[in-house]
């Protein structure tokens, strides 16, 4: 399969990589994601996002819907940082989360958001894991620019990258161990509301290094702020 790939370095270093899966394996997946309205999905704060995930499937492998897990396993397993991300000077010895922890099947619904924020720093079940690198698969075939994904720096730069059916979207996290030759924190999200009649779904698996020890001042969840502008794009 021939991929197209984008990369950015600023606001901060990112790939979007096209036509990564079999589009009949990825339309097999985004088809057997329950309706928004079931209750086994779990809502992020309202304040700060309508993003939904399934309870269980960040948790748990075994109740992620049999093409959805097949979908993450394939990015698990074919998508290597090092490939993409060598050229920004990046050299980190990572790992994909196989249980895809805060991973899995997710869902934002017709008028919902997800803030601006800055992801965990560590694993919620492995306190010497840290994220590295967030790749989000977009599966939704029917799509407008309010699905795209909103970067900042913390800082005044920012870009845009649009969402696309079967784009391997992937960032690199800012942390409190990495260090990059220009300073940035990796705010991301998608502030503005899904267009009515439309829903976005996505299929992300995060990657992490192993530090000795505990490492002080690392976030334990994610930070949400709201305050960031935008006017600029791939």
């Amino acid at each position: 399969m021939n991929n197209k790939v984008i990369k950015l370095d600023k606001p901060y270093p990112a790939v979007a990589i096209d036509d990564f899966v079999s589009p009949a394996l990825l339309r097999a997946a985004a088809n057997s994601y329950p309706d928004p309205t079931w209750d086994g999905w779990y809502t992020y704060d309202g304040n700060t996002s309508d993003n939904m995930a399934l309870k269980d499937t960040t948790r748990d492998r075994e109740s992620i819907t049999a093409p959805a897990l097949a979908v993450l396993d394939y990015i698990a397993t074919h998508f290597n940082p090092a490939d993409y991300f060598e050229d920004f000077g990046i050299d980190i010895d990572v790992f994909p989360d196989f249980g895809y922890y805060g991973a899995g099947m997710h869902i934002l619904p017709e008028n919902g958001f997800l803030g601006m924020h800055v992801d965990t720093d560590i694993h919620g079940g492995n306190k010497v894991w840290t994220r590295e690198y967030s790749a989000v698969l977009c599966a939704s075939e029917e799509h407008d620019s309010s699905f795209d994904l909103l970067l900042h720096d913390g800082n005044k730069n920012h870009g845009r990258v649009p969402y696309k059916f079967n784009r391997l979207m992937v960032f690199k996290c800012s942390n409190a161990t990495f260090k990059y030759k220009h300073e940035y924190e990796s705010w991301h999200g998608i502030p503005n509301p899904i267009t009515s009649g439309m829903t976005r779904k996505t299929l992300p698996v995060f990657y992490w290094s192993k530090n000795k020890e505990s490492v002080k001042g690392r976030r334990t969840r994610a930070f949400f702020k709201n305050d960031s502008e935008f006017n600029r794009g791939l």
